[in-house]
Parts: structure tokens; sequence; C-alpha cells
């Protein structure tokens, strides 16, 4: 196959795995790309994230030539960057709606599953997955399958958020809507909200070495990019939740007054970058 064709996937589910997981978990509403809104708030959160994500490939030595997997590639910023720099790109997702055109520049698009479907061992130099892992069922085993697509010297970069910060906000309707759109997020994707909390300690359970750990913490303002991102994600779930009694329209509303306003000012997610070179 030539660089830049389109594939759907790689190789097929392992047999009798034990994971309870489906793909469909992406369907309810919750981050699918089916969503009118959903290009533009990953957009909004490549704006916000891929500096810092950029200076720590280059610090952890990405360069040309290298064989890279961007895994849940979402928007695409991540995977054309890279390949802008002369690697050889594989970007992932479980719907590629969004990263079909990245094909056209030389990067290899697939539609695959980290949780079930593999590449083979000493694959890739570097991969690098953000946002993507605290969704699954079992974080740590999908650090252990991600190590070990690691060729010997490659390095596994991990951007995770973490929410302990936010779910105690002073603000009292956004302490109340983000503490329902993380419980929803638990009970609808299984997402582990806390799990980031826990690097770098599954790289190094995975046999990873040379392990690092950063973390910082993103701001909230007021009318700013990342209160803008906040309601596009927290809308998208807002029917769902109000269902569930969770919380009230009343409650987002007011969240969404809080979050416009130019008085506000709060912590956001605390984001943890994690990484560790296979040994060899």
């Amino acid at each position: 196959m030539q660089s830049g064709e389109r594939e759907s996937t790689v190789e097929s589910p392992q047999q009798g795995d034990p994971w309870e997981w489906t793909q469909d978990r992406y369907n309810n509403g919750v981050f699918s790309h089916a969503l009118g809104t959903e290009r533009e708030r990953l957009g909004l959160l490549e704006s916000l994230l891929d500096g810092s994500t950029r200076a720590r490939l280059r610090a952890l030595g990405l360069r040309a030539g290298h064989d890279v997997l961007e895994v849940g590639g979402g928007g695409g910023s991540v995977a054309r960057w890279m390949a802008e720099q002369g690697a050889r790109v594989t970007v992932t997702d479980l719907d590629t709606t969004f990263l079909e055109e990245l094909a056209d520049e030389g990067v290899r698009v697939l539609r695959h599953d980290l949780y079930t479907e593999d590449f083979p061992p000493d694959s890739f130099d570097v991969i690098h997955a953000r946002y993507v892992v605290l969704h699954l069922p079992d974080p740590d085993k999908a650090v252990a399958r991600l190590a070990g697509w690691l060729k010997p010297g490659g390095v596994l970069l991990l951007e995770e958020p973490e929410s302990t910060l936010m779910v105690n906000s002073p603000h009292p309707a956004w302490r109340v809507v983000i503490n329902a759109f993380t419980t929803h997020l638990g009970k609808t994707v299984g997402s582990d909200v806390n799990w980031a909390r826990t690097l770098p300690v599954p790289l190094q359970k995975a046999g990873l070495v040379d392990v690092g750990l950063d973390a910082r913490l993103q701001h909230i303002h007021g009318g700013n990019d990342e209160a803008r991102w906040w309601r596009m994600s927290l809308e998208q779930s807002r029917a769902a939740i109000v269902a569930a009694g969770l919380a009230a329209d009343a409650d987002f509303e007011a969240a969404y007054r809080e979050l416009a306003s130019p008085d506000f000012h709060d912590l956001s997610l605390a984001v943890f970058a994690a990484w560790g070179r296979k040994a060899g």
C-alpha cells in the first residue's frame, strides 16, 4: 500500500479478550463525530493544547524519518504537524471522518481500536496519545499495549486530563454542572477522570525506562477559549445529563452565565504529560 492510502484496520481483534469494551460508547452523544459542533470543539482543544504537545515531542527527540503513531487523532492537528517535521505518521481513531484529508498529505489513516486491535511489536519510534487513555475501561492495560508497539529506544508520550480541582470549584453553578458531567462520563463512556493522577506509574509497570512527568493547570477566564470549549463539551451532553437527573437545565444556564462573565476565573483541568522509553 502506498503512503497516504486510507485503510480501515490493521489486525483482527484478539480472540477471548475479557475487557468489556464496545466502540459504540462514543455514539451516545459524548464526543461523537456525528455531532454538528464536534469539529469546532476539537479545533478549540487543539488550539489550547498543541503548543505544549509540540514542545514535548521536540524535547523527546521527534525527528524526520521516525515511524510515529498518533492514537485517537481527533481533528488531526498533531498528526499533521508531525508529518510536517518529516516523520512517517500513522494516525488512528474509531471514527476517521476528520482525518481523511490527511491521507492526501502522506499520512497513513486507520480506523483502529487501540483497545482490541494490534500493531506488530517494534513498529514505532514515537507513540503519542492525548485525552484518550482515560476513556478506556482499563487504562493501565492500554498503556501496556501501547508500550508493546514501540521499537527498542522508542518513546511513548501520554497527555491526560484530571479534574479534581474542578469538582471543588468555588463557583456554585459551574461546580454542580461539572460534577454532573464527570459522573455522566463515568456512567456512559466509562471514563476515569482521576486516572491521570496515577501517572507515570503505569508506564513504569509497562516496563518503560527514563520515565518522566510534567503537569500543568489550564485556566478558565470568562469567555476565553477554555470557557468556550467547556460550554461546547457540556452542551453536547446536556440533554442526557438532565434526563438522568444529574443536573437541571437551570443549572446549565447559570453555569453558562458564569463562564461568560469577564469576572469568572477558575482552574480547569490539570494536564499530566508522562513519557517513557523502551529499553534497547
